[in-house]
């Protein structure tokens, strides 16, 4: 699981691009994104946060009915794998083992001085 569910996804994404017999430049252009994203997503180093590029290159590089269904299965698979990597890579709670060591005490800031009232 993971890493194996994103190159599924992106095995299938190559297998479509392949077929249709059109290069990334072109096929990049017919869905509106760049040719580097396209090559992201067919190489595996990246997944797209949404289904809808995904299906505009399926559509366009002529998939069947059960290969759409196929394709959203993996992608769901390719997205839980993204979303759960990009988790244990930005998560900003570490737990820390206690030291046994006591924290320093701080001191409270001093009182402000109460505004004036209004005359």
């Amino acid at each position: 699981m993971g890493a194996d569910d994103i190159e599924e996804f992106a095995a299938r994404l190559r297998t479509l691009k392949d077929r249709s017999g059109l290069s990334y430049g072109t096929l990049a252009k017919r869905l509106h994104m760049s040719t580097s994203t396209l090559h992201r997503y067919c190489n595996g180093t990246a997944v797209p946060p949404e289904y809808a590029p995904v299906e505009r290159l399926a559509r366009a590089c002529r998939a069947t009915p059960d290969e759409l269904v196929d394709l959203h299965r993996h992608w769901i698979l390719a997205d839980t794998a993204r979303r759960r990597r990009t988790k244990e890579t930005t998560d900003p709670y570490v737990p820390v083992e206690p030291t046994g060591e006591t924290a320093p005490e701080t001191t409270p800031a001093p009182p402000t001085a109460p505004a004036p009232e209004p005359t």
